[in-house]
C-alpha cells in the first residue's frame, strides 16, 4: 500500500513494502524529482538497508560459531512495514519487526522504525532500532539508498551532471567489486579542476565510489552546466556511497549514507565486527539520521 505526505512544496509517496520513497513531486511544476524504477536501468527506488549494507562474502556471516546466509543489503527492503499511528501533515512513520523467517538468517529480535518528514523543501529520513532483548546485544548495519532523477540525461552525452562533496579536500575512496565486497586498495577521486565529480560511465566503471572514515558529510548534485543545483543530501553516517549501474549511463544517481560497509573480498567475518557495525544494548533504542535531502526548486 502507498501513503502520501506533503507540504506546500513537495508531495512524497511512500510504499509500505520496504518503507521506501517511490515518488517526490514538485507541487508547483508537477515535475518528478525521484527515480522512477525503470527496469531498463535499475528497478529500485530508495531501499532501506538492514541489517546489512553491501555484500557479504559468499552471502554469509558468522555469529557465535554458527554460519548464517543473508542477501546483499539485508532483508527489510522485501518486508511489509506497518504504519505507526496516523499520517501527520508532512510526516509519517513505519515499523517492522523480526519474524520466524528473519530469525533463520538473523538471530535477533528487533523493531526498526523509519520516519519521513518534510520541512520546507527538505525531506528527512530517520531510523530507530530498538533492541527488546534483556540479555543480547543487537548487532546490525543500516543505510539509505535514495536515487535522484537527473534532468539532463542524454544517452549520447559523455557527462550528464556533477557531484560536489563536502568537505572537498584530500578525498580517497575504496571500490566494491567481487560479490559487492571491497578490496584493500584506495583510489583517487575522479574530479574536475573545480573539484566536481562527473556523473559519467567512466566514473562508475569500477562500481560505486565509497567514501569511508566520515570523509564526506554532504553531497550536492549539479546539472550538466556545473552551476545549477538539483539537490543537496546531508547525513550523519560514517560512510557515503555514490552509485550508478556499471557500463551504462543512467538517468539517476544514488547517494547512499551507510552505517556499515561490505565485507572485504575473501573474508566472511563475525557479524559484530563487520565494518562500521552498530550495536544496540539490551533494552536500548538507537537513533540514526539516514539522510536529509534539500531539493533546489
Amino acid at each position: 500500500m502507498n501513503y502520501i505526505i506533503e507540504n506546500e512544496y513537495l508531495q512524497v509517496t511512500i510504499a509500505s513494502l520496504g518503507a521506501e520513497v517511490i515518488s517526490v513531486v514538485d507541487k508547483e511544476t508537477g515535475k518528478q524529482l525521484w527515480w522512477d524504477a525503470n527496469p531498463e536501468y535499475w528497478a529500485g527506488y530508495s531501499p532501506i538497508l538492514f541489517p546489512a549494507c553491501g555484500g557479504l562474502w559468499n552471502g554469509e556471516y558468522k555469529y557465535h560459531g554458527k554460519t548464517y546466509k543473508m542477501v546483499k543489503h539485508g532483508f527489510v527492503r522485501m518486508m511489509e512495514f506497518t504504519p505507526v499511528g496516523e499520517a501527520q501533515y508532512g510526516s509519517m512513520s513505519f515499523s517492522v519487526q523480526e519474524t520466524e523467517e528473519t530469525l533463520q538468517q538473523y538471530p535477533f529480535a528487533f523493531t526498526l522504525t523509519i520516519t519521513y518528514a518534510l520541512e520546507g523543501k527538505t525531506l528527512t529520513c530517520n531510523a530507530s532500532v530498538a533492541n527488546p532483548s534483556d540479555t543480547e546485544v543487537l548487532h546490525y548495519q543500516i543505510g539509505g539508498h535514495p536515487a535522484i532523477m537527473l534532468p539532463d540525461y542524454d544517452k549520447d552525452a559523455e557527462v550528464i551532471g556533477y557531484m560536489r562533496p563536502e568537505p572537498n579536500e584530500g578525498l580517497s575512496v575504496v571500490r566494491a567489486s567481487e560479490q559487492g565486497c571491497f578490496g584493500g586498495d584506495r583510489y583517487a577521486v575522479p574530479q574536475t579542476q573545480e573539484g566536481l565529480i562527473p556523473i559519467s560511465v567512466d566514473t562508475f566503471s569500477n562500481e560505486a565510489l565509497i567514501f569511508d572514515k566520515w570523509q564526506v558529510n554532504a553531497m550536492t548534485l549539479l546539472r550538466a552546466d556545473k552551476q545549477t543545483e538539483i539537490c543537496r543530501l546531508s547525513h550523519g553516517a560514517p560512510v557515503l556511497l555514490v552509485w550508478q549501474m556499471t557500463d551504462l549511463l543512467c538517468p539517476y544517481v544514488c547517494v547512499e549514507p551507510w552505517y556499515g560497509m561490505p565485507d572485504r573480498i575473501g573474508y566472511s567475518v563475525d557479524l559484530d565486527i563487520r565494518p562500521y557495525s552498530q550495536h544496540a544494548m539490551p533494552g536500548e533504542v538507537s537513533m540514526h539520521n539516514l539522510w536529509d535531502i534539500e531539493f533546489c526548486l
